[in-house]
């Protein structure tokens, strides 16, 4: 579900950045080009193929929140659907079922 203007901001900027919306947050490009300098940083440290992240977008991160709670915390379906705003079954299992090469 996204935010709209009257909720809290999740990425906010310096007031010296120049995406610095008037309120504080980051442009939707700017979060975007902040995720995919961080994948290349990440897998600039790894050899290792099967680890590497690039490009990390911003919905990569609502994946894993998600399939961490379902799996690790052992959230139920109804307080899935609730925290992402998703009313259908499919879109659940869509994130709590990973790829195979997951592992955690």
């Amino acid at each position: 579900m996204d935010a709209g203007n009257g909720s809290e901001a999740l990425f906010l900027s310096a007031s010296t950045v120049s995406a610095r919306r008037f309120d504080g947050r980051l442009s939707p490009r700017a979060i975007n080009l902040i995720l995919e300098r961080i994948g290349r940083w990440h897998d600039a440290e790894l050899s290792d193929e099967e680890r590497k992240v690039s490009p990390l977008r911003p919905h990569d991160l609502r994946h894993t929140f998600t399939f961490r709670l379902a799996k690790v915390a052992g959230t139920d379906a109804y307080e899935l659907e609730r925290r992402l705003g998703h009313r259908s079954r499919r879109y659940i299992q869509r994130y709590t079922n990973p790829p195979e090469r997951v592992e955690f």
